[in-house]
C-alpha cells in the first residue's frame, strides 16, 4: 500500500482510503465536522476506557496487571463490560 506511513494509529498497512481531491471547502468542512462529532460521541461514552487502554498500552510489559489469574487472559480495555 502506498500512502502516508505515519498514521496517528501507527498502522502502516491496510485498506487505502482516498479523499476526493475535488471536494469543495464546504464538503471538506462537513466531513471534518462529522468526524469531530463522532470523536466527541465516542469520547463521551468511552473516555475512561480509552484512557485506561492508553495507560495499559504505554506500561512496561512487567507493569501490565493480570486481570484473570486462572486463564492468564486480560480483558480488552475497550470492552464495555470492563
Amino acid at each position: 500500500m502506498t500512502g502516508n506511513p505515519h498514521q496517528p494509529s501507527g498502522l502502516g498497512r491496510g485498506i487505502q482510503f482516498i479523499v476526493n481531491a475535488e471536494w469543495t471547502p464546504e464538503q471538506a468542512a462537513a466531513v471534518f465536522e462529522l468526524l469531530d462529532d463522532l470523536r466527541d460521541c465516542i469520547w463521551s461514552r468511552y473516555a475512561p476506557h480509552i484512557q485506561e487502554f492508553v495507560r495499559h498500552q504505554q506500561a512496561p510489559d512487567d507493569q501490565h496487571p493480570s486481570s484473570d489469574e486462572q486463564t492468564g487472559q486480560k480483558p480488552h480495555p475497550l470492552d464495555p463490560s470492563w
